[in-house]
């Protein structure tokens, strides 16, 4: 497939003031990505990825977009997830972890697996309860024609976005299903300005079918725009974890 040039938007904007400099943001709250074993593709039903974290008290979210339906979630810490939502095949957990994690084995139980695509990662400082930005608009989705006009063709790329509003300081994750379409943010590379690329199209563990990236808000009531040209997009989801700003 051709690599296919891609633009993308990210407006973290909010009274024309800049969304970096306007308050103490915890620009460190990634604080763990999930890895995944050598034999990951090994086992019939179910996938795994190892967690370790240096801090606790983070909120731990997983994406997942599995060829079949998901029956479990287990986690050898003893962490319980709770769906976040479900459009189209992709879906995100969460649960919380109030020690550091070594090593903590996230395993996702379903039809098709070990050939599905997932990511877990760690965010710290995270509000609690509500961990979640609390804005109406948050998640903001979309699936297939109700993300707009993109497709992966070099002569009418087209553009499909979605857009929240958040009301706190907020680490912003967008997950988009692509099927094996090229990455958000140029071919297999990914690279969308703006946000920090976790797992893409051009990574040889099965992801090719979603790509997930993060970006810092640091700007109560901001506008959040991401948008994806060039690709298939299949689904597309903007999530908003709170933070507690300065810590």
């Amino acid at each position: 497939m051709a690599r296919i040039g891609v633009t993308i938007l990210a407006l973290l904007v909010a009274g024309g003031v800049s969304a970096i400099q306007s308050v103490h943001a915890p620009l460190s709250a990634l604080d763990g990505v999930g890895t995944n074993p050598s034999d990951w593709s090994s086992h019939s039903g179910w996938r795994s990825q190892l967690l370790t974290t240096a801090r606790g008290y983070d909120a731990i979210i997983l994406v997942v977009e599995p060829s079949g339906s998901i029956t479990a979630i287990t986690d050898s810490s003893g962490l319980k997830f709770t769906q976040r939502f479900l459009i189209s095949g992709l879906s995100e957990y969460f649960a919380r972890a109030t020690s550091p994690l070594k090593s903590d084995n996230i395993t996702v139980v379903g039809q098709g697996m070990p050939f599905g695509a997932m990511q877990v990662f760690a965010v710290h400082s995270a509000s609690y309860p509500a961990m979640f930005d609390q804005d109406p608009s948050v998640p903001a989705s979309c699936a297939f024609a109700d993300c707009g006009d993109c497709s992966a063709n070099d002569q009418a790329p087209g553009m499909c976005s979605v857009s929240m509003q958040t009301s706190r300081v907020d680490f912003v994750v967008a997950a988009v299903a692509i099927n094996d379409a090229p990455s958000c943010g140029g071919g297999t590379g990914g690279g969308v300005q703006g946000f920090t690329t976790l797992v893409h199209s051009g990574q040889a563990t099965f992801s090719s079918i979603f790509e997930v990236d993060y970006a810092l808000s640091t700007v109560p009531q901001s506008s959040v725009v991401f948008g994806c040209a060039g690709t298939d997009v299949e689904a597309m989801v903007m999530d908003g974890i709170s933070l507690n700003a300065g810590s």
